[in-house]
């Protein structure tokens, strides 16, 4: 028990560390803004896990699958390589020239932190902590004679409870303390000006809830729920007064598959509907606005996101993973200013991931992501802009340790 102890001890301690240096920059996010998975073993089977939960990112998707977990403690960091760039004509009175930057945003990192605690056979406590989404982009002075920067990052503390109610059936609910910061220096004033905002941070709330049903032994279905992440408005004091901003992340609802075609061979699936439509629809809104900044109007619709993940024992102590996520570009082409402060235009992500037992209960995760370059163009001729284009590739990289008990 003391060597337990000690190690839940410096497992916090590292997690500490690692939240700060990882929740520091503008992390990128694929599906619209939020992550496709959490922590290297979710990731790498892009982002399915609903039905077949193999770590305690369980917590954030369906916390029902920590029935199924034995004691663990994850964590672990997850490094994000974007790439965007925009092409703007403008119209005459702005300019008329073609213009072309690439963002200087560079990488960042997000962390991951999760904690399964069997009460006894039926009950079990867990508590999460991961970045969850995250956007933004750093372009030099062009686009209107101005700098285009932006930022948003928001982090997830989930303490959970499940409950196996008989062999086929686990229930779980989860609590959303959320935690985020906001900045921008984009969009011209009615004045033709440029007004920054500096990061604000605000605390949020929400819940989620889960079922996991196990008709066989091999085969599972997941439901879950995971409301609207609501924050107070953010907060920005200009030289013209302050500006409020009403920002908030939407609610999702999961349907889940998991699959043991073999003792060594599981397969998962998860179809994912994001409610943008509700929270990007006309916003972040202003509810106060002393500098008469423009108003965003991202006009997101919902996403439907597919994901699928495939594990393999390849040996005793080696796992092989591979898998796929698709969500379709929530983005309208019309709001061109938005599109290109906000390139949240990713679709397609591949991932492949690795798992060696070091010990009986040590294990290393590594994980990586590629998502190909998307390119979206059009035109806003009342924001000043007769046509652009704006394209985003990435990849990542994860990285963890998990230790079971």
């Amino acid at each position: 028990m003391a060597g337990r102890s000690r190690f839940l001890r410096l497992s916090l301690c590292i997690f500490s560390f690692a939240a700060v240096i990882g929740f520091s920059e503008t992390a990128f996010a694929t599906n619209g803004m939020q992550v496709i998975g959490l922590g290297p073993l979710m990731r790498s089977m892009g982002g399915a896990g609903s039905a077949l939960p193999l770590d305690t990112a369980a917590i954030m998707v369906n916390p029902a699958g920590m029935s199924e977990l034995d004691g663990r403690i994850d964590f672990g960091v997850v490094l994000f390589v974007p790439d965007s760039k925009y092409k703007v004509t403008h119209i005459p009175y702005f300019g008329g020239m073609p213009v072309k930057e690439s963002s200087d945003t560079g990488s960042a990192t997000m962390p991951c932190f999760g904690l399964v605690i069997p009460i006894n056979d039926r009950l079990h406590f867990g508590v999460g902590a991961y970045g969850m989404a995250g956007m933004g982009v750093d372009y030099a002075v062009s686009l209107y004679g101005n700098v285009v920067y932006t930022n948003f990052d928001m982090m997830k503390f989930a303490p959970a409870l499940s409950y196996r109610i008989n062999k086929m059936v686990s229930i779980g609910v989860a609590l959303n303390l959320d935690y985020a910061t906001m900045g921008y220096n984009a969009g011209l004033t009615g004045l033709g000006t440029i007004v920054p905002h500096d990061k604000n941070s605000q605390l949020g709330y929400g819940f989620q809830a889960g079922v996991l049903v196990k008709p066989t032994n091999q085969f599972s279905v997941a439901f879950s729920y995971i409301s609207k992440q609501t924050f107070p408005d953010f907060e920005f004091n200009t030289t013209a007064g302050k500006d409020k901003l009403d920002f908030d992340l939407p609610q999702n609802v999961i349907l889940g598959f998991g699959y043991k075609i073999t003792p060594k061979l599981r397969i998962a699936a998860d179809i994912k509907w994001i409610n943008w439509d509700n929270t990007m629809k006309d916003g972040p809104k202003y509810t106060k606005n002393s500098s008469s900044s423009g108003s965003w109007n991202c006009n997101w619709d919902n996403q439907w996101v597919y994901a699928i993940g495939v594990e393999y024992d390849a040996t005793n102590t080696m796992k092989l993973r591979v898998g796929y996520n698709y969500g379709a570009n929530p983005l309208p082409t019309g709001q061109a200013f938005e599109a290109i402060a906000f390139p949240a235009i990713q679709e397609h992500h591949y991932t492949a991931g690795i798992g060696v037992a070091m010990t009986e209960c040590l294990d290393l995760n590594l994980g990586v992501m590629y998502a190909p370059e998307v390119t979206m163009s059009g035109a806003n001729p009342a924001q000043g802009i007769a046509s652009y284009e704006t394209s985003l590739n990435e990849y990542s990289f994860d990285i963890g340790l998990a230790y079971r008990f």
